[in-house]
């Protein structure tokens, strides 16, 4: 069963980025930003929402600023094109923050989202974005904001000229700013070879596993994320497919589908370690968890937080 769920989120993403095309209706932010909190690490509010006719899972999922692959995750068994008219479907707004640094620009591209802290030190933004489809894989580790750019030139990297030659497809080496530009209005270019933070004429790709490897946002939440950093502003790539979250007294677990076996069990992290972890930074005492609960859900991947055990 969990094999065949991961099998079929995969194949859904090389399937629903067909046919994409550009997008004239003006965007509007999908972000959110919230006061980091004081007693856990879990942000947000989960929320329900009534599919209309002629929605899909992105279009629904887009008005309240969570992508395609989290409304999947979040709704098993829906269609993905064609909801029921009328269904109550979890939009699945509350998040567990991911482990590590709250400094800069944190990107967990397990759940393809993306995190600013501010420098206030008080404040967490987040948004929804597109990162690599398989065989272009965004690469992980630490860097910085090294270049940042107002409605960019697209100069094709070698890469991806070679790729479209070989699918017998011809397109020119620059292209220049304009509505259908792939970097969309804005681009901020990290230390990583060839990998920006940019904007897109394709809404619906943000939320996927659709891009060259580039961290693709709309154009207006990264026209909102360039306004507020700078060149030299941390970035750090991760992939978090299992968090571990505290409010209250209550234990939470957060699970998305890995991006591939191979990073899974490259980033295994003991569910254990990970809870002793977390309690153990915010002063936890002693607590209890429900064992055949992180199981159920380490198996279904429903990507936002549930509880799992609690704190005496």
């Amino acid at each position: 069963m969990e094999n065949s769920r991961k099998a079929t989120v995969r194949t859904f993403f090389a399937a629903v980025t067909l046919g994409m095309g550009v997008s004239m209706v003006p965007q509007t932010s999908m972000g959110a930003t919230y006061v980091l909190p004081h007693n856990g690490n879990i942000v947000g509010n989960l929320q329900h929402a009534m599919a209309q006719p002629g929605d899909t899972l992105s279009a629904l999922g887009l008005r309240y600023g969570v992508g395609g692959y989290e409304m999947m995750e979040a709704n098993p068994g829906v269609s993905f094109r064609d909801p029921p008219e009328g269904s109550s479907l979890i939009i699945p707004s509350r998040f567990i923050l991911p482990e590590g640094a709250r400094k800069g620009i944190v990107i967990n591209i397990a759940e393809l989202r993306l995190y600013y802290y501010h420098p206030d030190g008080v404040n967490v933004s987040t948004y929804p974005i597109g990162v690599g489809k398989s065989g272009w894989d965004t690469p992980l580790g630490k860097t910085s904001i090294t270049r940042m750019r107002e409605k960019p030139t697209w100069i094709v990297p070698d890469s991806i000229m070679e790729n479209h030659l070989l699918h017998g497809k011809v397109i020119p080496k620059v292209k220049p700013p304009g509505p259908d530009n792939p970097l969309g209005d804005y681009a901020m270019n990290i230390g990583f070879k060839s990998i920006v933070i940019h904007g897109t004429p394709y809404p619906k790709r943000v939320g996927l596993r659709a891009s060259h490897g580039c961290i693709n946002m709309t154009n207006a939440d990264v026209g909102e994320l360039f306004r507020m950093v700078k060149i030299g502003t941390p970035v750090e790539i991760v992939h978090q497919p299992t968090k571990i979250g505290q409010l209250d007294n209550k234990i939470y677990l957060e699970a998305h589908v890995p991006i591939s076996n191979e990073l899974q069990a490259a980033n295994y992290q003991d569910v254990g370690t990970m809870i002793k972890k977390v309690t153990g930074k915010l002063g936890s005492g002693s607590y209890n968890v429900e064992w055949q609960e992180v199981d159920n859900l380490q198996r279904s991947h429903h990507g936002y937080p549930q509880q799992i055990g609690s704190i005496f």
